[in-house]
């Protein structure tokens, strides 16, 4: 029997999640034309930023009220002290565990915009192929790089570090979690609208359109695919954070091999953004809603019944592999309907909504000759 409640909180998270991921990919390419293949480097950022930094300053804080708990614990004896600030710290300790959110939400933005820079020095001046090949090299060396470092990912890189669970105050983690979420893919979207109608907005699409247009009227394009990339690439970094807080999402750890994944989180927001439409931010919204219900629900839930009826056995199949491949089926179908159907995605790019100079003009005037 599926709990409903559950069911529904796990569709939030996925959609909360892969709404900020993507939208975080589609200021660098839909908005400025950035072949970002080397999404997932900064996704994991904020993975880090909650299980290890975020998880120090809490065994900092709890050593010496919680027995067992240590600062070298955190690395050297990850699951027990993690779990002793779980289940002893940090439901008594509600204001803490809102610091440390938001203390993981700062330093993720901080340090994704950091490396976003820092990707950009040697890449922005290469075009096409050229910067996509350069960014996905870039995130394969750093993830192999974090994998192994033991004081990134502690001994066993391959299980990753348990997450200290910051909403254990609530009662409720995994609907606190939730809530977070979906709230914070609110405020990405706002805010990337915001971006979307501003001038920086018209300025990233300019690049996008017409380079050489755009240095013929004095705008130093390396300047702002840079800004581009700062920009998106903390957003990304604060999908992370989002990411290792929700038990929905992360399960409770962060391993490499999770928050580095490269179909999960540069792949996925590729196609999302595909789908929805390039540069529409509605539409990525639209289509992380449109595959989120329909993978999460029925697709996770009822895979191994589905990989029955579509005759996985009878067709000599391992069913259980079937089921697992259901999903990246649902998404490839979608990607070449959309393709095929409307190219230009779910919800096409907007045009920009500058002010009506006649309009504006004529209600002035208007007034002007009322008043007289």
């Amino acid at each position: 029997m599926v709990n409903a409640v559950a069911l529904a909180e796990q569709v939030f998270s996925f959609i909360g999640v892969y709404a900020i991921v993507t939208l975080a990919l589609n200021i660098k390419a839909g908005h400025t034309g950035i072949p970002d293949f080397g999404h997932a480097m900064f996704f994991g950022i904020g993975g880090i930023v909650v299980g290890n930094l975020a998880a120090h300053l809490a065994a900092a804080l709890a050593a010496g009220s919680v027995p067992g708990v240590s600062v070298s614990g955190v690395l050297a004896n990850n699951t027990a002290t993690l779990n002793a600030l779980n289940t002893q710290y940090f439901p008594s300790h509600p204001g803490v565990a809102i610091g440390l959110i938001l203390f993981a939400i700062v330093v993720a933005l901080v340090l994704g915009g950091i490396v976003g820079w820092l990707a950009s020095l040697p890449a922005l001046r290469l075009r096409g192929e050229y910067l996509a090949i350069l960014l996905l090299a870039t995130a394969e060396a750093v993830r192999i790089f974090v994998t192994y470092t033991k004081q990134i990912m502690g001994s066993t890189p391959t299980v990753g570090l348990s997450t200290p669970d910051l909403f254990a105050w609530a009662g409720d983690s995994g609907a606190a979690a939730t809530v977070f979420t979906v709230l914070m893919a609110i405020i990405v979207f706002i805010v990337f609208e915001r971006i979307h109608n501003s001038p920086a907005g018209r300025l990233f699409r300019a690049v996008r359109d017409d380079e050489d247009a755009a240095k013929a009227l004095g705008r130093d394009v390396v300047v702002v695919r840079r800004d581009a990339m700062i920009i998106g690439s903390a957003v990304a970094a604060l999908g992370g954070v989002v990411y290792a807080l929700n038990p929905f999402l992360g399960g409770g750890a962060v391993a490499a091999a999770s928050i580095f994944n490269r179909v999960f989180w540069t792949f996925w927001p590729w196609a999302l953004m595909i789908l929805g439409g390039m540069a529409s931010n509605r539409g990525v919204v639209a289509a992380t809603i449109l595959v989120g219900v329909l993978l999460v629900w029925p697709i996770r839930v009822y895979k191994v019944q589905l990989a029955e009826a579509l005759g996985a056995s009878a067709l000599g199949l391992d069913p259980n592999s079937f089921a697992n491949a259901l999903e990246y089926l649902l998404l490839g179908l979608l990607i070449i309907l959309a393709l095929a159907l409307k190219p230009e995605g779910i919800i096409p790019e907007p045009p920009s909504k500058t002010l009506d100079f006649k309009q504006f003009a004529k209600r002035v005037l208007g007034k002007d000759s009322e008043a007289q």
